[in-house]
C-alpha cells in the first residue's frame, strides 16, 4: 500500500489549483465570447453602419426631391403664394396657424408632392424641415423661409437640397392669385425679393430638406 509523503500531498494540491485556474479561465473565456456575440449592431450604435443608414436615408431625402421637381412640384409650391389688394405679398396659400413654420406636416402634404412623399416614406417617429433659401437684393445670404419647421435638428440629421430657378415671367400658383406673376409682385417683405430687375431672372433658391 501505497503511503502519501508530504511532497506528494503538495504535488496533488498544486496539480488541483493548475485544473482549477483553467477551469475558471475557460469559463471565463466563454462568457466573454457569449458576450460579444450577443451585441446587436444597430444604425445607432455609430462607426460605419451609422454612416451607412445615413448616406441612405440621405439619398432618400434626395430621390423625394427629384421625384417632387419632375413634377414641377418644387417651383409650384414656392409661388404658391396669396397677395394682398395692393399686389404685395401677404401669405403662402392655405399656411397653417399655431405652427413654427409655414405648414404643419399635414398641410404641407396637402399643397406639396415633396410632402406627401415625405410623410408616406420616411419612418415613424422621423422629423423634418423643409427650409427656402435664397439671396436678398444685396446678392446676400437671407434668413430662410421656414416651409415646415418641427424644431432645431439632432446631431445625426441628413440634408438634401434641390435648386429652383425662378423668372419674372412665372405666374403665382395660388387659385386666387394665378393671374400674377413673380414680377408684378409690389412688396416683398416676407418673401423671396427680385435680385435682377435689368432681366428676366426672379431669384435662385435652394429647397433644403433636414431629416432626423
Amino acid at each position: 500500500m501505497r503511503r502519501n509523503t508530504p511532497n506528494s500531498r503538495t504535488t496533488d494540491r498544486g496539480q488541483a489549483y493548475t485544473l482549477e485556474g483553467f477551469i475558471a479561465a475557460f469559463i471565463l473565456l466563454i462568457a466573454v465570447l457569449f458576450a460579444v456575440q450577443s451585441v446587436v449592431i444597430t444604425p445607432s450604435s455609430g462607426g460605419a453602419v451609422d454612416r451607412t443608414a445615413q448616406a441612405q436615408q440621405q439619398q432618400q431625402v434626395q430621390d423625394a426631391l427629384i421625384v417632387a421637381q419632375r413634377e414641377n412640384d418644387l417651383s409650384q409650391t414656392v409661388r404658391y403664394v396669396d397677395l394682398d389688394s395692393s399686389d404685395e405679398f401677404e401669405e403662402f396659400h392655405n399656411h397653417s396657424s399655431s405652427v413654427q413654420g409655414v405648414y404643419s406636416t399635414a398641410a404641407f402634404e396637402n399643397v406639396s408632392t415633396l410632402g406627401a412623399i415625405l410623410n408616406q416614406h420616411l419612418d415613424a417617429g422621423q422629423s423634418y424641415n423643409v427650409e427656402l433659401h435664397y439671396e436678398n437684393e444685396s446678392g446676400e445670404a437671407a434668413s430662410p423661409i421656414k416651409l415646415v419647421n418641427q424644431g432645431p435638428p439632432s446631431s445625426t440629421a441628413v440634408t438634401a437640397s434641390y435648386t429652383v430657378v425662378l423668372h419674372d415671367d412665372q405666374n403665382l400658383t395660388s387659385p386666387d392669385h394665378d393671374d400674377r406673376t413673380l414680377g408684378k409682385i409690389q412688396g416683398t417683405e416676407g418673401y423671396i425679393p427680385d435680385i435682377d430687375d435689368d432681366s428676366g431672372l426672379y431669384n435662385v433658391v435652394e429647397v433644403r430638406v433636414v431629416v432626423w
